[in-house]
């Protein structure tokens, strides 16, 4: 099954947006975290977070935030909009877990929970964790046809 989002975007399973969309900004937000020494200006924390600076100055002002550093950054993508930002807020929601529960993925990525079950009973998968989660994803091929647009934000 192959579902169409645009006449330019194919994807054959969840694994693809994962691996195109979503793993990378998260690898790039890991390599930010370990390698920072200095606090971020405006500009590169709205750049990493994907959401402007006008919301960036704005969360900083509701919680005093003075300067971006690991702490302020991890508060901002709390109260970030962007796809990151919220996927952040669902994975802390949920109380970041080493063994996921199936309503758990289909909660963070907001997958239906009919093809998280499916793709778990397809794999008989008995845990999910961060490193099983890209198997599980390319077992998932029933997600809503605006999922790319509606979630993954390129710019600020």
């Amino acid at each position: 099954m192959i579902n169409h989002f645009n006449q330019n975007i194919h994807y054959t399973s969840f694994l693809e947006i994962y691996q195109e969309k979503i793993a990378p900004q998260l690898e790039s937000l890991d390599i930010l975290f370990k390698s920072m020494d200095t606090p971020l200006t405006i500009a590169e924390a709205s750049q990493a977070l994907y959401i402007s600076e006008q919301e960036i100055k704005h969360i900083m002002r509701e919680y005093g935030i003075r300067e971006i550093d690991r702490g302020a950054l991890l508060c901002i993508m709390e109260n970030g909009s962007s796809f990151i930002c919220r996927l952040y807020q669902r994975e802390l929601h949920v109380g970041s877990p080493y063994v996921y529960s199936r309503e758990d993925v289909s909660y963070i990525y907001t997958l239906p929970i009919d093809a998280v079950n499916h793709a778990c009973d397809e794999l008989g998968a008995k845990e999910l964790t961060a490193y099983t989660l890209p198997d599980l994803f390319g077992h998932v091929f029933d997600y809503a046809p605006c999922w790319v647009q509606d979630h993954i934000v390129h710019e600020p």
